[in-house]
């Protein structure tokens, strides 16, 4: 028998073919709605299910949440560190993703995923100004603003062939529904969202007041604009989309565009984060905007070679008994970097009389820097090169994050490096004083750093370091 009707939908989907996700969800949001409630009831909760354990640590250490890169190795210092509606956030999405992608997931629930993550991460940008609660409530709502129909693809049985039978057909979507389902998705979304209550946000979302909220407005424009750009950037829906965004964010059209971009780019990284791998190739990325392709013809991102750094590693660590010079271990490192943790842009920069400037570089589009690379690093300054003095580790400035530092992107630094973008930084130190630095970047559109080659540029920075001190105590 057909299950028909709004009611019967949601008994079924979270009392049937979801029941450990709804009881979770709503034991989770009794807990961050109680003023009452403490870090320990939240992390005991997360700490039952491991692979959720798991999933929020990985998500808590990511660049989004931790740009600091210091590892967060406990559930309850990621709700100190994140908040408890982050952390909320990140189990109710890690929590709907594990339950709905399943097995062997049908084309349609990928397809409605991607536009999900699309969606959520465009949100986010849109309220980036805001605070980190905002944000991550706009995320959720985003995500799941599509919930019912991403769980009947998923959890439908018999009415999946039957829809899909009635779409094969052209029937349009509302009249198929409400003759297979008997109401809507968004009807059943809706119900979901009041009975594991997920929010006002997403509430609104989906019957907006005639004068929504900044944060249901962000919620609405990301849904419209991710479910316009599947048929391209350029299709008349999703120009449309970008100029509603435009007038909403206060942004010229050229920076909205830009904007828009870079988070679509960011949306695939935050998918896989989030442990939904298979649906990152259905994001629409920055390929073509304004008839401008814009990442090279033929261009082909380096990879890393981790046994060419192990080779060079140990080399660094033999510098004292092979009697290498400091220049040898600086070009050493270089090498390393470049062709071994497969970094486009690699220079290292000496520091005098409060500036710093480039001596040995690598890479293409390094060919003016040993002239122009030279910027000024008093205290009075605040750029990334006094950012990563003062911090005295390794530093990945992430552009691609919400909440990227712009301002120490001087017009300077712009003008030479070639825009924004992100960029790994870590000086070197005789006691406390900084002599060195090294800056590498992946400038070529499309070719952002990850973690593995952060953690292996933080390597070679240690052993740099380790090597120098040995040379120095030799003499």
């Amino acid at each position: 028998m057909t299950i028909k009707g709004r009611d019967a939908w949601v008994e079924q989907l979270s009392k049937r073919d979801m029941p450990v996700l709804a009881g979770i969800v709503k034991e989770l949001n009794d807990l961050t709605g109680n003023d009452e409630a403490d870090v320990n009831q939240l992390a005991e909760v997360i700490l039952k299910d491991a692979n959720l354990t798991s999933q929020v640590l990985r998500i808590a250490n990511s660049v989004h949440y931790n740009p600091s890169n210091y590892p967060i190795n406990t559930v309850s210092r990621a709700i100190v560190l994140i908040g408890f509606n982050g952390v909320r956030a990140i189990c109710i999405s890690v929590m709907v993703i594990d339950s709905l992608l399943g097995k062997e997931p049908r084309e349609r629930l990928l397809e409605q995923m991607a536009c999900a993550f699309h969606a959520a991460v465009q949100a986010r940008h849109l309220v980036r100004r805001t605070d980190a609660e905002v944000q991550e409530e706009v995320f959720i709502a985003a995500l799941l603003y599509n919930l019912g129909e991403m769980a009947f693809w998923s959890c439908g049985k018999g009415a999946v062939e039957e829809l899909e039978q009635q779409l094969a057909q052209g029937t349009p979507v509302r009249e198929a529904t409400d003759a297979v389902l008997g109401c809507s998705f968004k009807s059943i979304s809706r119900s979901l969202a009041e009975n594991w209550n997920l929010g006002d946000t997403l509430i609104q979302s989906l019957y907006p007041p005639s004068k929504p909220s900044p944060k249901v407005a962000a919620v609405i424009l990301a849904q419209q604009l991710s479910q316009a750009a599947i048929n391209g950037w350029e299709s008349p829906d999703a120009m449309e989309a970008t100029k509603r965004i435009s007038r909403f964010s206060g942004l010229s059209l050229a920076d909205t565009k830009k904007s828009i971009l870079d988070a679509a780019d960011e949306a695939s990284s935050v998918a896989l984060t989030y442990g939904a791998a298979r649906v990152c190739h259905l994001i629409p990325g920055r390929k073509v905007s304004d008839g401008v392709e814009f990442s090279d013809e033929g261009f082909q991102p380096m990879q890393a070679d981790p046994q060419l750094q192990l080779n060079i590693l140990r080399e660094l660590s033999n510098a004292l008994m092979e009697n290498l010079d400091v220049n040898a271990i600086f070009q050493m490192v270089l090498e390393g970097l470049h062709r071994g943790v497969g970094l486009e842009r690699v220079a290292l920069c000496f520091i005098h009389n409060d500036r710093i400037q480039a001596k040995f570089v690598l890479g293409e589009g390094t060919e003016s820097w040993r002239k122009e690379f030279d910027f000024s690093v008093s205290r009075l300054d605040e750029n990334l090169f006094t950012r990563a003095m003062r911090t005295k580790g390794p530093l990945w400035i992430n552009m691609q994050s919400a909440d990227a530092p712009k301002h120490l992107f001087s017009p300077e630094i712009k003008a030479v490096m070639g825009g924004e973008f992100s960029g790994l930084i870590s000086g070197i130190f005789i006691g406390s004083r900084c002599i060195a630095m090294f800056y590498a970047d992946r400038w070529k559109l499309e070719s952002q750093i990850s973690e593995e080659q952060f953690q292996s540029f933080r390597h070679f920075m240690l052993q740099t370091q380790m090597s120098l001190q040995m040379l120095a105590s030799s003499r």
